[in-house]
């Protein structure tokens, strides 16, 4: 399966995977151990993380967001559980390489937590 990415003006610009009707939450212990310990992630911040990928960086955030995908919060720290995951897609140009190294990123979110891809952020499927 390929994925294409499309540029989405936003302030940055993002994949968003979240369970559907964001009903279903992950704790965020099990979120920290998928990225670290499973996807070799370096943890940058509370539910934040970050992996190099073909030179580029690729950052990934846990969320909790309400039953309408809105979310608003001024940190990360002390969320217990999340219902949303960010992909922060790098501000370079994105090549195939890396194209196929996100997509391949977040089919593993997909298949982890089988979560769904949001289509209204930054995928075009």
């Amino acid at each position: 399966m390929s994925i294409c990415i499309r540029e989405v003006s936003e302030v940055y610009d993002y994949i968003s995977i979240h369970s559907v009707g964001y009903a279903k939450t992950v704790r965020t212990e099990v979120l920290e151990r998928f990225f670290i310990s499973l996807m070799g992630f370096d943890k940058i911040g509370p539910l934040s993380f970050s992996k190099a990928f073909h030179g580029a960086h690729i950052g990934v955030k846990g969320i909790s967001a309400n039953s309408d995908g809105n979310y608003a919060y001024y940190t990360l720290e002390g969320i217990e559980a999340v219902n949303l995951v960010e992909v922060i897609l790098p501000a370079t140009k994105i090549d195939e390489p890396l194209e196929r190294a996100i997509t391949g990123l977040v089919m593993a979110i997909v298949d982890e937590f089988h979560w769904c891809i949001d289509e209204d952020h930054g995928l075009d499927t």
